[in-house]
């Protein structure tokens, strides 16, 4: 198998699973630890589709957006969290 091929099928399993052990992608990869590494660089830097907990787990996150975005996303409207009283002086005065 190629790079290639190992990365997709890495990729495949991390996006399903969510979460992979590097010594699980050893085993069943028959990796070592150069490959590994290059791997992780690959995945982690490159793509940026996952992040390395504790250096010994791979986490998948995918093609989500940056924190920052989603922080701001959740951020509630003024309306949303204004009593309704307190709105309709505002809006009134």
């Amino acid at each position: 198998m190629t790079f290639d091929d190992i990365l997709a099928r890495v990729l495949a399993l991390l996006e399903r699973e969510g979460r992979v052990s590097y010594r699980a992608l050893k085993r069943r990869f028959d990796l070592d630890e150069d490959y590994l590494e290059d791997l992780k660089v690959e995945i982690i830097q490159a793509k940026k589709l996952a992040v390395d907990e504790d250096g010994a787990v791979l986490v998948w996150r995918g093609n989500t957006p940056s924190v920052a975005v989603d922080s701001a996303a959740s951020v509630p409207l003024p309306l949303t969290y204004t009593p309704p009283h307190l709105a309709e002086k505002i809006l009134t005065s």
